[in-house]
């Protein structure tokens, strides 16, 4: 089980964040709620981060500083990643929460899915440091699909990729056959117990290391599963790889329109929230 949002109405921000965090303390109260008490001190430590660091920079307000903007921009910069952590951790919860009550539904388009795959692709890569390639076995396949959920899946996939690689270079091939599409995403790991690492986060997290990752990772697998498809990992000690297979059902009803404009605007969006964990644009 996971918690959700009880409290709402407030239009302050730190308000917001105060009642975000005490609805997470209030399911803690036995032992099935275990994971909800390392999300609470998940969001405390990143509230904590926000507090102090908003201090040095109304510091150096208070003082009239002239010793350059790179400090402010780059504590700036720390805020706005917390608070972007924060949204994640908080839309993951959320979203668990909607798919253990059955109230996570599909919200389907036909869609040409080699452009999808590609183009989050190319907006990852001009996101990121690493490098990320693209390959395919064909140059379209048109499918039925929930765009935004297929999308939040696979950049899940790639922020734990990037963020577990030994080296900056990510592999993401797509193979269509007859009735499943099978996305690969092959990377050099840090080291050889990767895949049980991985494994263990995504079935079987225990409490003592239940962290954003296993809500990453468990959220993913639900999100294949709401699809009815599968995420699996593997690996030959030197690689590992995430696989995600979907069912390729290509409706041809009027009900399911093929949608031409990629909206990349809500997919950077998504991708800043995603690899919060990656990125300070003043590093």
């Amino acid at each position: 089980m996971l918690p959700y949002l009880t409290n709402a109405g407030t239009d302050k921000p730190a308000n917001t964040l105060n009642l975000a965090y005490k609805n997470l303390e209030e399911f803690n109260y036995d032992d099935d709620y275990g994971e909800d008490l390392k999300i609470s001190n998940e969001l405390n430590n990143i509230i904590s981060n926000i507090h102090g660091e908003s201090q040095l920079i109304e510091l150096y307000a208070l003082n009239d500083k002239k010793s350059g903007e790179k400090p402010i921009l780059r504590k700036a910069g720390s805020i706005q990643q917390n608070c972007l952590r924060l949204i994640k951790i908080l839309n993951n919860i959320s979203d668990l929460r909607k798919f253990e009550k059955e109230h996570l539904n599909l919200c389907t388009s036909n869609v040409n899915i080699v452009e999808i795959v590609e183009n989050l692709v190319m907006n990852t890569s001009n996101h990121t440091k690493g490098k990320i390639i693209f390959d395919t076995n064909v140059e379209e396949k048109f499918m039925t699909c929930d765009i935004n959920k297929f999308q939040k899946s696979l950049l899940i996939l790639l922020s734990t990729a990037l963020k577990y690689s030994k080296g900056d270079e990510i592999l993401v091939k797509l193979k269509v056959f007859t009735d499943t599409i099978r996305i690969d995403l092959s990377f050099s790991s840090k080291n050889n117990r990767s895949v049980d690492f991985f494994k263990d986060k995504m079935d079987k997290p225990s409490f003592d290391d239940f962290d954003n990752l296993s809500l990453d990772l468990i959220l993913c697998k639900s999100l294949a599963d709401l699809q009815k498809g599968s995420i699996s990992v593997g690996g030959n000690g030197k690689e590992t790889f995430f696989s995600l297979v979907l069912p390729c059902e290509n409706n041809d009803s009027l009900h399911y329109l093929y949608k031409k404009d990629l909206d990349d605007e809500y997919l950077n969006r998504q991708i800043q929230i995603e690899f919060s964990d990656l990125l300070n644009p003043y590093d």
